[in-house]
């Protein structure tokens, strides 16, 4: 799988060559040990063949490539380890190998990293464009020139080609950025923009059908309740919103208002990064704060603004003082 993915995704060939050397490391000690060593495999009893063994979900390429290196190094470890009672040189071997692939799989990661982002768990403001005073365009520049680490596009009313055509803009103001690119509802867009990921509702496509479109995209989806949050997280999303937390206008038809205490009980629930949203402003970002969520989505309190570069500023300010007192 690392070979494949270095040469079909990364289109690495200096990569590739140095994965290829590696497995034909590999290959020669294997040969100390002599064409026997398949008899010694005993696969219909091995009670390693149960999937009761390996719980670990595989969200995307970068997650396969990392369970694929953690297993030959481990692969690489027991060799060592047992190469000392039966060969000094297979052991130093398989130790010399080891360290080329923690080299080699930092390398490969960080490069698919800049082609598959993932969702973070201490984000701090995730900015959804709904319509904002200033114009699209303007407050996405001043989001990424401000550090905001997530923005996302939410339009109902754009017909398909502006609505395209602004999310390929926007894409093209976070591209060679830290901050994220997020369409929301519409898988077709984002992949079309290539946004960085989808948010979706509750009862839209599933996780798993994103997936067989897209494998890269970061896929967050909305909880009102605690049974939502189960079912959702039964999906394996990369991120969940929850609330809203406070009274909210932002649909035509709203949602029930969580409120903090159920807020903060579904936060706590979820084992995947948890963004709060719903009615949050500069007035109750501290009650966000103190029930622990660490991402939360703010709409209206800075698409209404005159001036959206200060309303962002406040905002982080306020989360900056809340964390000072704290330490």
């Amino acid at each position: 799988m690392i070979e494949e993915t270095v040469r079909f995704v990364l289109n690495d060939c200096e990569l590739a060559k140095e994965i290829k050397r590696i497995r034909e490391e590999y290959r020669s000690i294997v040969c100390y040990f002599g064409d026997d060593i398949l008899q010694h495999r005993d696969s219909q009893t091995d009670i390693g063949k149960s999937n009761d063994f390996d719980f670990s979900i595989r969200r995307n390429i970068k997650d396969v490539v990392l369970r694929s290196f953690g297993r030959v190094e481990e692969s690489m470890r027991v060799i060592e380890e047992y190469g000392k009672i039966i060969n000094k040189d297979v052991s130093v071997k398989a130790k010399t190998i080891r360290f080329h692939l923690y080299a080699l799989e930092k390398e490969t990661i960080n490069k698919l990293n800049k082609i598959i982002k993932s969702f973070g768990n201490d984000y701090g403001l995730y900015l959804i464009l709904t319509n904002p005073n200033v114009g699209y365009q303007k407050l996405a520049e001043i989001a990424v020139d401000e550090g905001v680490c997530v923005i996302q596009l939410r339009d109902k009313s754009l017909d398909d080609n502006k609505l395209l055509r602004l999310a390929k803009e926007l894409r093209g103001i976070t591209q060679d950025s830290d901050t994220l690119f997020i369409v929301n509802d519409r898988v077709d867009i984002a992949i079309l923009s290539e946004a960085d990921g989808v948010h979706v509702g509750k009862n839209d496509i599933s996780v798993s059908d994103i997936r067989k479109l897209s494998q890269r995209l970061i896929i967050g989806k909305s909880t009102h309740t605690l049974g939502q949050l189960k079912s959702v997280l039964s999906e394996y999303p990369d991120y969940v919103g929850i609330g809203p937390i406070f009274k909210t206008n932002t649909k035509k038809v709203p949602d029930k208002i969580l409120g903090v205490y159920n807020a903060k009980i579904m936060m706590e629930y979820s084992n995947i990064p948890a963004v709060g949203i719903g009615g949050i402003n500069d007035q109750n970002i501290e009650d966000v704060l103190n029930i622990g969520f660490r991402n939360f989505s703010i709409i209206k309190h800075i698409n209404i603004s005159e001036n959206p570069k200060n309303a962002i500023r406040k905002i982080n300010k306020l989360c900056r003082r809340y964390y000072d007192t704290k330490n």
